[in-house]
């Protein structure tokens, strides 16, 4: 009994031989996903956020109005008169998002969502026709994770994945399902998000966006299996088989722990002596209106409420530029005579305050702002304008 618990000690020790493939792009930054593996094995993984993607749905995208359908239509390439939600359109959504037929998008001539488009997926029926809704995966019902074109030629479309939300504990197997821009990775299904607890319906919102850490495992030469058990359309629970096999023949969620433990990229920013000001701000920022409620939790010593989930650097980051959002409203406010300038009192500190955030995490900065000397600047602006408010009452 002695010697077992002796060796499981061991093996729990051993470091993870860990080796990066490649650096996949994440939107428009320096800063890399990383796609990393265990060393001599098939399987490839990375940590990123999860945006939602919602193609392939029959009700994905609307030629008119976008209040009708699971997503905006830039999201499909095309565009509105003054970004408007509804009415013309100045740009048409792109033929590899929407089939097009005789020069022009395709319209659903009937049915349930007649007057809609038929949005494509990567992985399709080749059976049957190229407007028919059914050819392609329905991101409502079928989970499957998007992969950045080119990024990971190791894997093909059909192979099975799981994804891993470390702050929640659970799991959703999907299918590699659709490729998406060389310029962002961590997309998947709006079925996936679901399956992960993540409060979203439609492809407008996603509550992972601003996340870094989710944890994605792709199983390479697994669509065989895929199409073998279920040739189509690969119901839910014969994805969830495979999957969930090659995961556990990895070394299942256990595996993804010890990662995580030893290698974790991304993840929740702690309460540290390093941290504690700007978790300080935040608070004092919430409890004078400045910010709206966080997709995050705040440490329990800021707080009557149990600790959640902290927040990760690019959530850090939009909390930043949120705050600066309101002060400077207020300023505005202040500039018009609607509110008096005793409103400004602090401002100036928190924007120091916010300012420091900003250098703090500076590949965030780039990826969810526009860079540290940008957001910085606005800041300084900012101030300039609050000693100038200021300036302008003493002088009356």
């Amino acid at each position: 009994m002695f010697i077992g618990l002796a060796l499981s000690t061991v093996i729990a020790m051993q470091r993870l031989d860990i080796e990066t493939v490649r650096n996949m792009s994440f939107q428009k930054s320096d800063h890399r996903v990383h796609l990393r593996r265990l060393r001599n094995t098939t399987p490839l993984f990375y940590q990123s956020k999860m945006s939602c993607d919602v193609d392939g749905s029959p009700n994905a995208y609307h030629p008119v109005d976008d209040r009708l359908s699971l997503d905006v239509i830039e999201s499909a390439g095309g565009k509105r008169k003054d970004d408007q939600p509804d009415g013309a359109l100045m740009v048409q959504p792109s033929a590899e998002v929407v089939v097009w037929t005789q020069g022009k998008p395709y319209i659903q001539p009937a049915g349930e969502f007649k007057g809609f488009y038929v949005s494509r997926t990567s992985m399709q029926n080749i059976a049957l026709p190229e407007v028919d809704p059914n050819r392609y995966l329905d991101a409502r019902r079928t989970q499957y994770i998007v992969l950045p074109s080119d990024m990971v030629p190791e894997a093909r479309i059909g192979d099975v994945a799981a994804v891993y939300d470390p702050a929640t504990r659970k799991v959703a197997y999907a299918v590699f399902g659709d490729i998406g821009p060389t310029t962002e990775s961590g997309e998947a299904a709006l079925s996936t998000l679901q399956r992960l607890g993540m409060a979203t319906s439609d492809g407008k919102f996603s509550p992972a966006q601003a996340r870094d850490d989710l944890f994605y495992v792709v199983f390479p030469g697994t669509a065989s299996l895929l199409l073998n058990s279920d040739f189509w359309s690969h119901r839910q629970d014969a994805i969830d088989t495979v999957a969930s096999a090659q995961l556990s023949l990895w070394g299942g969620v256990e595996q993804i722990e010890s990662i995580l433990k030893q290698a974790p990229e991304g993840g929740s920013i702690p309460d540290t002596e390093g941290n504690v000001e700007m978790y300080d701000e935040f608070a004092t920022l919430k409890s004078e209106g400045l910010v709206r409620a966080f997709a995050f939790s705040l440490p329990q010593r800021l707080q009557s409420e149990p600790e959640g989930r902290l927040p990760c650097a690019p959530e850090v980051v939009w909390a930043a530029k949120d705050c600066v959002t309101a002060i400077s409203q207020r300023i505005e406010a202040v500039e018009l005579s609607k509110v008096p300038v005793s409103s400004l009192k602090g401002m100036s500190n928190h924007l120091r305050r916010l300012r420091q955030v900003f250098h703090h995490f500076p590949a965030a900065t780039l990826d969810v702002g526009e860079g540290v000397l940008r957001e910085t600047a606005r800041c300084d602006a900012l101030i300039e304008r609050i000693v100038r408010c200021s300036g302008s009452v003493a002088s009356n």
